[in-house]
């Protein structure tokens, strides 16, 4: 006995219309909102542990807001990373494969890894002195757990990019520019996290929206390229 599959609906249209949106919307938020939480630190990332702490005493309330807006951008990453990759994958697919699987396992390295903000502020909220808060934070950062997804982040989120940007690329399904703004901006994100310059890190992310912006296009109008077999 053989089936056919129906055409269809308006509703499911609509749906996958929607779906689309939300990947292509996540792709470019994501992104956009990491570089706002960098943008409105009130320290600088090549800060010595005690100047970081101070800061984060001054103005706590910043801080726990940047700290929900970094976990909401990681959040959306996710979602447009899956949706970035599928659509590389079409044209490149190991390239892309290995893209996404790299850039999302960053993602997920970082996020499993207590942050300095989160340490120094749960600290202040129960009264610890900064001067033990450093201690803490440094040694938290020192022990293997935390220091190996750390490293492994700062690798993964640089070469995943490059491996997603050069999919893209070699497939011919950004325009030229876009992809080349994609590979080039998490290796900026490092030299500005390096060196303290805030508007190097703010561009590199902006960057990575930019890029994965212009895939989340090409996914909002056609799809990420892969059919639904019913």
């Amino acid at each position: 006995m053989t089936t056919t599959s129906q055409p269809p609906t308006v509703t499911d249209k609509e749906a996958s219309r929607r779906g689309r949106l939300l990947l292509a919307g996540s792709a470019v938020l994501g992104p956009l909102l990491l570089a706002v939480t960098v943008g409105v630190l009130p320290y600088g990332t090549d800060d010595s542990t005690k100047e970081i702490v101070a800061a984060i005493a001054e103005d706590k309330a910043l801080i726990q807001l940047s700290l929900w807006g970094w976990a909401l951008g990681l959040l959306l990453l996710v979602p447009g990373t899956l949706a970035v990759g599928l659509l590389a994958m079409t044209r490149s697919p190991r390239l892309g494969l290995w893209g996404m699987a790299v850039f999302g396992t960053g993602l997920l390295a970082i996020a499993t890894t207590p942050s300095l903000d989160q340490v120094a502020l749960g600290g202040l909220e129960k009264g610890v002195s900064q001067e033990a808060l450093v201690g803490v934070t440094d040694g938290t950062y020192e022990l293997v757990v935390n220091a190996v997804p750390s490293l492994y982040f700062v690798a993964a989120h640089v070469v995943g990019a490059i491996l997603l940007g050069v999919a893209l690329l070699r497939g011919r399904i950004v325009p030229a520019w876009a992809a080349w703004v994609l590979i080039l901006s998490m290796p900026l994100n490092v030299v500005g996290f390096v060196t303290g310059i805030a508007v190097l890190t703010v561009g590199s992310f902006v960057m990575l929206a930019v890029g994965f912006g212009a895939a989340g296009l090409v996914v909002a109008r056609n799809g990420t390229g892969w059919t639904r077999i019913s």
